[in-house]
């Protein structure tokens, strides 16, 4: 007996069923909005430690429209992450058999509104995107920057950058320099100062950058898809209020081994996530990286889709809320149910009946101080049922050869 692509499809569409039920019944949904203006965390190391370690669905914005041939499944994907307001937006990498370019898409919390490509002459990888102010950071080997505020009167922003420029990096925030608020943008090995507002004439200056940081045992790789090893996927920089940066480093881990990789191109069938916080001193006048000062493991609600969820290993980024409170934001790695394209036609119908083609957008939203929530509800929130189902048959999995023994049933996978 073969357990084939097909009993798969028809299982986690039922998952998809019992998932959506659960949803509705709790009102685990939620569309957040924030202001645009740049905001500085009172104590970013406090408001981390208030992160639970489980994510709810921060937005499910339609993604009819979406350009589904841009997609090639098992070849390219979702680079990017990062909310503006109440707009959700991705990079997409090009596939090279099909473009020249990479992809900007932009989501309010109801629709697509659109997107453009990036421009020609560049490559097709897009990479992860970070949003500090009205401003959109995308590396593609040259980094871009896009002025984000036609979203405010919800119009696309234009497709020509802003500033096109080598040489810094794309991981940005908004902060103090010599008086005046200025773009900081880390390249994992420098930080530069950019002048705004931002044009062809903006100001770079380099400042003196010392990494002090520890060594982790969650310290990422350039090695995608080896089985159990950490990988550095995506990042993010955000300002204190006094006047100094953190930086979120947000990697996975792949896990699990020899299961549905026919699916997702590499060797397992499921990730596991980890931010790690490192502060970065301006105090004087030069950068000095250190940390970990703290780490934790997260999961993203739809974690019993196991690879196939909103993990880091696709895109991830931080919203900060106010001077209190933020999140760290996830999607899969494609939008809709476009990864079921091949599995199986039946399986992605059935699940379209029960949820139309979406961008499922993941939060790890610190709690309010104070907040008096009961805590029964905080659990409701933080884990569904399908998550406590999938922790008992994770660790199942994780302790018991299922290939071996499904093999001596006469089972294949």
């Amino acid at each position: 007996m073969k357990f084939g692509k097909k009993a798969l499809a028809i299982f986690l569409a039922a998952l998809f069923l019992m998932s959506t039920c659960a949803a509705a019944a709790f009102g685990l949904a939620a569309g957040v909005t924030q202001s645009t203006d740049p905001i500085a965390l009172n104590d970013p190391l406090e408001a981390f430690s208030r992160l639970p370690s489980f994510g709810t669905e921060l937005a499910s914005p339609s993604a009819k429209g979406f350009p589904e041939d841009i997609i090639v499944v098992n070849s390219n994907h979702i680079q990017g992450v990062a909310r503006y307001g109440a707009y959700t937006i991705i990079s997409v990498s090009g596939d090279s058999s099909i473009s020249s370019t990479g992809y900007f898409f932009f989501f309010s919390d109801q629709k697509l509104l659109g997107g453009f490509p990036s421009p020609e002459g560049l490559g097709t990888h897009t990479g992860a995107v970070s949003v500090a102010g009205d401003y959109l950071a995308c590396s593609t080997g040259t980094t871009l920057f896009y002025d984000l505020s036609p979203l405010k009167s919800g119009n696309l922003p234009s497709a020509t950058p802003v500033l096109q420029v080598g040489g810094v990096g794309s991981t940005i925030a908004i902060a103090d320099y010599n008086g005046a608020p200025a773009l900081y943008a880390f390249g994992g090995d420098n930080l530069k100062v950019l002048s705004l507002p931002l044009s062809g004439a903006s100001t770079i200056t380099e400042l003196p950058f010392a990494d002090q940081s520890q060594p982790s045992e969650y310290d990422g790789t350039g090695q995608w898809g080896t089985l159990n090893a950490w990988t550095s996927d995506n990042d993010a920089l955000v300002a204190d209020t006094a006047g100094n940066l953190w930086f979120f480093s947000l990697n996975s881990k792949l896990t699990l081994n020899n299961a549905i990789s026919d699916l997702i191109g590499e060797n397992g069938m499921n990730y596991e996530d980890v931010a790690l916080l490192y502060k970065i001193d301006l105090s004087s006048g030069t950068a000095t990286l250190t940390g970990p000062l703290a780490t934790k493991k997260l999961e993203p609600y739809d974690s019993y889709l196991f690879a196939l969820g909103s993990h880091f290993r696709f895109a991830a980024s931080v919203q900060v809320f106010d001077a209190d409170n933020f999140a760290i934001v996830s999607t899969p790695s494609l939008p809709g149910n476009l990864f079921l394209d091949a599995v199986n036609g039946t399986a992605k119908n059935v699940l379209d009946l029960v949820r139309p083609n979406t961008l499922c957008v993941n939060a790890y939203t610190t709690r309010p101080v104070g907040e008096k929530a009961p805590p029964s509800f905080l659990n409701i929130e933080s884990r569904g049922f399908l998550n406590w189902l999938y922790q008992l048959l994770y660790r199942f999995l994780s302790i018991v050869n299922l290939e071996g023994v499904l093999g001596k049933l006469g089972i294949k996978i």
